[in-house]
Formats: C-alpha cells, structure tokens, sequence
C-alpha cells in the first residue's frame, strides 16, 4: 500500500514541478485565472500530498506543510533552504555571527537552517507581507539564543497581501541605519514594480553595513535573456515592456516582474551599492542556470553586490 502512494504522490509533486517550466502554464494560465481561484487551487492541488505524507510518516512538522507553501517552485523545501544557506556562505560572506535581514522570509525556508546556523552573536529578522507565513514561522521557528525574530509588513500586493494597508513605493524598513552583514531577497523584486523596487533598493542601502553585501533575485533583462524567452526552451516569456520593467501580463502585473538589467544596476549605485554586482544567471528563459535546477536557485538570476 506504502509504496503505490508514494509513487502517486512522487508524480503529483513531479508534475507541478514540471507544469511551472512550461510557458503556456506560467504565462497564459496562470494569469488568467483569478487570483483567489490560483491559491485556492495550489492548497486543493497540494493538501492530498501532505495528508499522504502523513499516512507514509515521513511529515515533517518543522517544515511548513506543502499546502501552505506560496513562494515558489521548490520540490524539497528543507534542501532548497541548506542550499540557500550555503550560497550565501559561499557568495555573500555569511558566518555565523552575521546579523541576517531576510525580506520575503515566506514560511522559513532560510530561517529553518540559519536558525540552527548562527551563533551567540549573530541574528536572523524575517520580514514578509503574507500574514499566514509570518504566523507560521512565528510559531514553529525558533533559535537556541533567541536571536531568530519575524516581522509582518502590512504592505499592500496585488497577489500577495491585497489587503495591506501601505504602498511599498513608501514603506520604511524598521530597522536601524547599518544593521545587517546580509541581505537576502529570493523572489521578492520578482512580484514589485518599479517605483516599489526603488524604494525597497534604497531601504536595503540604509541598512546595510558598510562591506556588507545584498543578495537579490530577478529576472533580468539582457540582450541574452531576450533572444532566448522567445526560444520553446524558456519557461517564462515577458511579453509587455514598460521601460524598464516586463510583465506576463498587464491584467496581473506582479504575478511576475522582469527588469533591464542596467536599470537594476543604475538603482544600486544611488544607493550606494556596487554597480557591478556578481551575476549568476538562472535558467528561467531556457539557458543553464549558474546555481542546480533543484537547490531552488536555479530558475532566477541572482545579483549580489556589496556596500561601498
């Protein structure tokens, strides 16, 4: 009995990976449906797999159940957040006495490592604007030396919080001048429009630590990207460009959110950033992506710049 449900469960999960690489799924169906009716369907189409996960005992109750995950295409949750972890080791400077600002913390992919990763002297604030993520993480994560804390940003999001109450073209980050060693952004510009994106770029300056660095995913426009979101191979096609910004659609603009590349480098310079950030390039137009096609990283290019 085990070992068929595991393998149904093994193809339901196979499938939605593979349905968010195919174009006519993430940039013609998707957006088309409302966005209540795209939620509703993602915890009707996932809730089977956490209750067959239950029934195989292999749930994990530290982990945020797959039917109430909203951030993203990741097939294993507790990897994705180790290969997180270690990227920012390997490219932002991470240690374990880093002071850790993760905007977009979601339902704690990062925290759940970091928590275990930092020591005494080092910290973790998760911030987000989805009321149930931060609740979630408030309740199941915590750290050894109380230094893990969440904050809900009551920002207003078409597709993730529509019933916030501040404009993210205003939003103060509330934190102090020069806190955090590193900044952590997975699919956060991703969902943001310009005037929104330039005010949280400029926030992240004012809170990094000189020499610290930012680590940001996009999806960046460059003559490269281009050509190949035209090619069958791309996963995601940016159809409308309102300089210097890209949508799948006008109807549902921060469903999903492509940037010109300089624009996003110009926006680091004002706010005192490198101008020319580490770029690992993702695989989300077709091409092969710097970072594992199932660490999690994979689809979005990544910039990380430092503070000068």
């Amino acid at each position: 009995m085990k070992k068929p449900l595991a393998l149904a469960v093994s193809a339901v999960e196979r499938l939605r990976m593979w349905l968010l690489t195919q174009r006519w799924f993430t940039s013609v169906l998707l957006p088309a449906l409302p966005r209540q009716l795209r939620w509703f369907l993602r915890k009707v189409y996932l809730a089977p797999v956490d209750l067959a996960d239950r029934l195989l005992g292999r749930r994990n109750t530290d982990l945020p159940p797959k039917a109430g995950t909203f951030t993203g295409a990741v097939h294993d949750f507790a990897a994705s957040g180790e290969a997180l972890l270690d990227a920012l080791r390997d490219t932002a400077g991470l240690t374990a006495s880093s002071h850790i600002l993760d905007i977009g913390c979601g339902v704690g992919r990062l925290a759940v490592p970091a928590s275990r990763f930092l020591d005494a002297d080092g910290s973790y604030e998760g911030i987000d604007i989805v009321p149930e993520g931060i609740a979630w993480c408030k309740q199941h994560i915590s750290g050894p030396h109380d230094n893990v804390h969440f904050t809900l940003a009551d920002v207003y999001n078409k597709e993730y919080n529509p019933k916030g109450t501040l404009k993210a073209s205003d939003y103060r980050l509330p934190y102090e001048d020069q806190t955090f060693d590193v900044i952590v952004l997975i699919s956060v510009f991703t969902h943001m429009l310009p005037a929104e994106v330039e005010q949280y770029i400029g926030e992240i300056g004012r809170v990094l630590k000189q020499g610290g660095r930012v680590f940001a995913s996009y999806f960046l426009i460059t003559p490269e990207s281009h050509q190949l979101m035209d090619s069958p191979a791309s996963g995601m096609r940016f159809k409308h460009h309102v300089v210097p910004h890209w949508v799948i659609s006008p109807k549902v603009p921060e469903l999903a959110v492509a940037y010109d590349e300089p624009y996003i480098r110009e926006l680091y310079v004002k706010s005192g950033l490198s101008g020319e950030p580490d770029f690992y390039v993702g695989a989300w137009c077709g091409r092969a992506g710097h970072w594992p096609t199932d660490s999690g990283l994979g689809d979005q290019d990544t910039l990380v710049a430092a503070k000068l």
